[in-house]
């Protein structure tokens, strides 16, 4: 978020402010990255307080950014979005001594209910993420993933793993999961 907003400051683009005693840049991240997981194709949303062509827009803030992040594309979009992430891709490199199959892939997928314990600080929940999970797919040594979003939310990669009976250090490495894809429903 800081790198956006410096980068945007320094493109001395109109970006639109909050209001109140501490106005903040007005721009966020659809669906924000979980910790450790690296991101393509990402989406930003960003609001001007005055009109700019996107391919200007691109431009001048592609010029501000460190080389290894790329601004692909700019669009508008209606002044407050009501779009929301629809699907999610992920890329998981299995490590070269993985045990998973396609069998095991499909056994997963052919099941009604696919429950998983999250656990979040003191909280304990058990959820099926099966409605979530769209697709699961080996691709030689990497497994695709394409998990829905819904108003009751989605799953985790890491919680599909586990369900797979995939373990971090034996099957994958930490932090090598990467968000391949965010498809974005429409602006009403």
């Amino acid at each position: 978020m800081r790198l956006f907003e410096r980068a945007l400051r320094r493109a001395q683009l109109p970006v639109a402010m909050s209001e109140g005693y501490n106005p903040r840049p007005r721009f966020g991240f659809p669906m924000a990255l979980g910790v450790g997981v690296s991101g393509l194709n990402e989406v930003a949303d960003i609001g001007l307080s005055e009109w700019v062509r996107p391919e200007e827009f691109r431009a001048r803030l592609q010029a501000e950014l460190p080389e290894r992040i790329e601004i692909v594309s700019a669009q508008i979009t209606a002044v407050k979005p009501s779009r929301r992430a629809r699907e999610l891709s992920y890329r998981v490199p299995l490590l070269p001594d993985h045990t998973l199959t396609e069998e095991g892939v499909r056994q997963l997928l052919a099941r009604d209910e696919v429950v998983i314990t999250r656990r979040r600080q003191d909280k304990v929940k058990d959820l099926d993420i099966r409605p979530f999970v769209k697709t699961i797919r080996l691709n030689g040594d990497d497994l695709l993933i394409l998990l829905r979003c819904t108003d009751q939310g989605t799953a985790r990669p890491d919680e599909v793993l586990e369900a797979l009976g995939r373990r971090e250090g034996l099957d994958y490495r930490s932090g090598s999961i990467e968000r391949t894809h965010v498809n974005m429903s429409p602006s009403h």
